[in-house]
């Protein structure tokens, strides 16, 4: 029975990593610049980070609810931010990587910090893991940190997996995408352009409804 907590660990953040986001994108632009290794980098932190997230919600899920609504200008900057990337997959043309001396200065440090803070600064993955939870609590079980330990790892820690797993099929489908033409990568950049544009149309309509 105690299993149940890591498999629907892994259901609910798969569920959630599946729709393209910041993360997903970071990934898959990562590993057709650059390698598999560096964008599993940033995997393994935003896994980290939803982990946090996560366990941020379990804490103190009305809190947050009530946080979000009075200061809408959190999600206006993830909105601008969504929107300006989006414009920016585009309107690219050139591909345009840093010299190799650049990538060993820069790269090897950065990539973690990248992942953990695309998948961290995310307002709206905060409101997903507070409904998923009380969800939880409504239809299986409940869900608080008087559960016991043992469950409570089994859960996080399959919430880090279904995380970092689902981004590593980002991953092995942005390599996938590298080895073809440079014409199929033009069109997966309009793809995650036109992506980030409707995620930023879509947020923005919630936001002037709500």
């Amino acid at each position: 029975m105690i299993t149940f907590y890591l498999i629907l660990g892994i259901l609910i953040s798969t569920i959630g990593a599946l729709p393209l986001g910041a993360v997903n994108i970071a990934v898959i632009n990562t590993t057709i610049k650059e390698n598999t290794q560096k964008a599993f980098r940033i995997a393994l932190a935003a896994g980290i980070a939803e982990v946090l997230l996560a366990l941020f919600a379990l804490h103190c899920s009305m809190e947050l609810t009530g946080f979000f609504e009075k200061n809408q200008w959190i999600q206006m900057i993830t909105i601008i931010a969504f929107l300006t990337i989006g414009l920016y997959f585009l309107i690219y043309k050139k591909d345009s990587r840093p010299s190799k001396k650049q990538t060993k200065i820069k790269l090897g440090k950065s990539k973690f910090l990248t992942g953990f803070s695309l998948a961290f600064l995310n307002p709206p993955v905060i409101l997903y893991w507070i409904i998923a939870i009380s969800l939880v609590n409504k239809h299986f079980f409940e869900l608080s940190l008087q559960t016991s330990l043992a469950a409570l790892f089994l859960f996080f820690f399959g919430i880090y997996l279904g995380k970092i797993s689902t981004l590593y099929l980002y991953s092995r489908w942005g390599n996938r995408m590298a080895n073809k033409s440079g014409d199929s990568k033009s069109k997966l950049f309009r793809i995650i352009g036109i992506a980030l544009i409707v995620i930023s149309l879509v947020q923005g309509l919630k936001l002037v409804v709500s």
